[in-house]
């Protein structure tokens, strides 16, 4: 009997997968509001019909810009698995705005949380967020993209942001 072969690493060298960057935000938001919670904005405990809009926003955003990410990856036959070699250098759809318009949409999600929630903490977490996705995801994809596609990559690097 063989053993399984791992899940080997060929592409962007990453600790964790992407989304557990942002559900670390999560836990820590409701551990926090539970321990210490901070009041909601005036502006957001006064209106509910305010909040919610501002929630359904913010999660139709994300879902939308999960959506078309994910679409334009398939159209375009690469992978959606930051850790494995993609195929091809995406540079249409939302990565014509954004080099990372997936993790643009996790922070959309905490956001969204926030509103429906008015978990202050959420909000407070969010820059957090960024910062470990940056650190822990972007930077290894980006080092892993400049290595694959060179001067296309640094080129598409100096046309559309990080973020936004």
């Amino acid at each position: 009997m063989t053993e399984p072969t791992p899940d080997h690493i060929d592409g962007a060298d990453m600790p964790l997968p992407p989304a557990i960057y942002p559900l670390i935000c999560v836990g820590g938001g409701y551990f926090l509001n539970k321990y210490l919670p901070l009041g909601a904005p005036e502006f957001l405990t006064g209106d509910a019909a305010l909040k919610d809009k501002l929630a359904a926003a913010a999660l139709l955003a994300a879902l939308l810009l999960f959506a078309w990410a994910i679409r334009t990856l398939r159209a375009h036959k690469t992978t959606l698995l930051p850790h494995k070699a993609v195929a091809t250098l995406v540079t249409s759809g939302p990565f014509n705005y954004s080099r990372n318009p997936i993790y643009l949409g996790f922070n959309l999600l905490l956001l969204a949380m926030f509103f429906s929630t008015l978990n202050l903490w959420l909000a407070i977490l969010a820059p957090l967020n960024i910062g470990l996705l940056q650190y822990y995801v972007i930077l290894p994809e980006e080092k892993h993209l400049a290595e694959s596609f060179q001067s296309a990559y640094h080129d598409y690097q100096s046309r559309v942001r990080r973020w936004l």
